[in-house]
């Protein structure tokens, strides 16, 4: 691996020595077991403020106040006890643990329409307002399934009306933008919505043929056509969104085209670097690495880098251009931390006892790193291609303020977040110079 020859050239080396003095080195030949049996202060993974939303211009307020006043309207109309008999104007649902469990599902629903979406960026909170909106009406289709409604013929004229739109939208998509970059960061979240909204209007048996004997699984099929409903009504909010702020584009199809296969091209030669690595549990050494961060880091590294590699070539197959553009910079950092971090359990890197204090260092190293996306030569481009390490530290950071984090997979992932971060300005340079 001293060898590896990456399309981000230099990084590897330099990632490796800058972490000996932080993750901690010993020799391989050292059995002394990593120490797990820690107590970490519910704020010692410290949250991270994100980059600016990458979208390129402001996500309309509107789109989120439709999802919100639709799943309230499904709400609504789903009795807060719907075994009781006085508690609404419908028959009561003569199956108590039917009831029970409905119950249980709006007391949820309704609390997550209450309690809204906080996330960073506004594509994200969109994204959680889809969710509530699919959940309330998953609970409204189990409802009427539960007291004798049968929706099969309905069910199947939503979703055949979705997919004629979803049609129209796709064949009048020209991709237009002020320039290529700007196209992936105004295209990527459009076609990931296209996608989300293909998969659940694909036509299949899914309405059960006897709904009053299988209301769940009734709810979950009217659930999924009012999530592909709302993720086109977002795709086309946010097409329009762009339309009215951008004047004088042109259609960026063709160079996206050609700038996804080249991309994909480079993230297959980066592949091969560390190819007999990808998606393996059994870690680079001899060594027993159960209970250390390298067992941690390694495994989500390497996982993480054949899932981005692979989702690439999907992306261009599926003729996703701006998608397959951020992924192949993605892939290319996940790739690159996978050699690094490598380099380093083959080195001896990453095998100290855990402790609070080292978990503390290591925090405030991936946060000084994911700072430092803000200095790539476009902030909203890396922010994108940084999400998968934000979502890391995000998610360490939940699952120690909640007290169930073991500490040396705490540390396995903020010393991946850190050798992802590190990596995402020279990857957003490489992924500018091909699509420019």
């Amino acid at each position: 691996m001293t060898s590896r020859r990456s399309v981000l050239a230099g990084l590897g080396s330099a990632g490796v020595a800058a972490l000996a003095g932080c993750a901690g080195l010993r020799s391989s030949n050292d059995d002394e077991p990593a120490g797990t049996d820690v107590d970490l202060r519910p704020d010692a993974v410290e949250s991270v403020e994100w980059p600016a939303s990458p979208f390129p211009v402001a996500v309309p307020s509107s789109l989120a106040a439709a999802h919100e006043a639709r799943a309230r309207e499904l709400l609504d109309a789903v009795p807060a006890d719907p075994g009781d008999p006085d508690d609404s104007e419908d028959p009561p649902i003569p199956n108590a643990a039917v009831a029970r469990e409905l119950r249980n599902e709006r007391e949820r629903a309704a609390e997550r329409l209450e309690s809204g979406s906080d996330r960073p960026w506004a594509t994200g909170r969109l994204a959680e307002w889809r969710g509530i909106r699919s959940a309330a009406a998953t609970v409204r289709g189990t409802h009427r399934a539960a007291t004798g409604e049968d929706d099969a013929a309905a069910v199947r004229e939503r979703g055949r009306a979705v997919r004629e739109d979803l049609g129209s939208f796709v064949a009048d998509h020209e991709y237009r933008a002020r320039s290529p970059r700007e196209a992936v960061l105004a295209h990527a979240p459009v076609e990931d919505l296209v996608a989300a909204c293909r998969r659940r209007v694909r036509p299949r048996p899914e309405y059960p043929a006897d709904p009053l004997a299988r209301p769940f699984r009734a709810g979950e099929a009217v659930g999924r056509v009012e999530r592909a409903r709302a993720s086109l009504d977002d795709a086309t909010g946010l097409l329009e969104a762009y339309r009215v702020e951008r004047a004088e584009t042109a259609s960026q199809w063709a160079s996206l085209i050609g700038s996804a296969r080249r991309l994909r091209a480079a993230v297959g030669r980066e592949r091969s670097t560390v190819g007999e690595f990808l998606a393996r549990d059994d870690p680079p050494v001899d060594d027993d690495l159960r209970g250390t961060a390298a067992g941690r880091l390694f495994t989500e590294a390497s996982y993480r880098a054949e899932s981005l590699a692979e989702d690439v070539e999907e992306h261009v197959d599926d003729g996703a251009p701006a998608t397959a553009v951020v992924e192949a910079g993605r892939a290319l950092v996940a790739l690159e931390a996978l050699g690094t971090a490598v380099e380093g359990i083959r080195d001896g890197a990453y095998r100290d006892a855990v402790t609070a204090e080292s978990v503390d260092r290591m925090d405030d190293r991936a946060r000084e790193s994911l700072a430092g996306v803000a200095e790539s030569d476009d902030p909203r481009l890396a922010a994108r291609i940084a999400r998968p390490a934000l979502e890391t530290h995000a998610s360490a950071a939940r699952r120690v303020e909640e007290s169930y984090a073991d500490p040396a997979r705490v540390q396995g992932d903020l010393v991946l977040v850190d050798l992802y971060a590190r990596a995402v300005p020279v990857a957003t340079r490489f992924v500018l110079d091909r699509i420019e």
